[in-house]
């Protein structure tokens, strides 16, 4: 019996494929817990239309990240925060970073920059987004005193 699967199957397939299975392992495992729906011409022609769609989908974000990448790659974005000797008060994070950039006009989710930990003294600093499907970008964080 051909099935394709709805969802991952452990050590047997990943949602979408199409699989050849025993009629017992279908009739009794796959189907009852919906796994898994019979691969009737229907059923293929329309995972083979949300394949596609999902693939132009797939297409047009990559192309929206590396729009913002290259919209952000080289910029400076500059925080103020309370500080004494060089040490600021509290630090600054993803949050911080994304609101600032945002300011500046750029809007970026504060999921995607990536710092090893969070500044907590003045001074400049570089800055990498990572957009996802091998989009990164660099830019500087400049820190200042109020």
């Amino acid at each position: 019996m051909k099935v394709i699967l709805l969802q991952d199957v452990e050590r047997f397939g990943k949602a979408g494929d199409v699989k050849e299975v025993r009629n017992g392992y279908g009739f009794n495992f796959l189907l009852p817990r919906g796994l898994a729906e019979f691969a009737t011409p229907q059923a293929v022609k329309q995972r083979e239309r949300l394949i596609a769609k999902r693939r132009k989908e797939l297409e047009s974000s990559v192309i929206d990240f590396k729009t913002k990448a290259t919209e952000l790659e080289g910029k400076s974005v500059t925080i103020k925060s309370k500080a004494e000797k060089e040490k600021l008060f509290g630090s600054v994070g993803r949050e911080e970073i994304a609101v600032a950039l945002k300011e500046a006009g750029i809007e970026v989710d504060a999921k995607i920059i990536v710092i090893e930990k969070p500044f907590k003294e003045i001074g400049t600093f570089p800055v990498e987004a990572h957009f996802g499907h091998g989009v990164k970008a660099i830019f500087t964080v400049v820190i200042e005193a109020e």
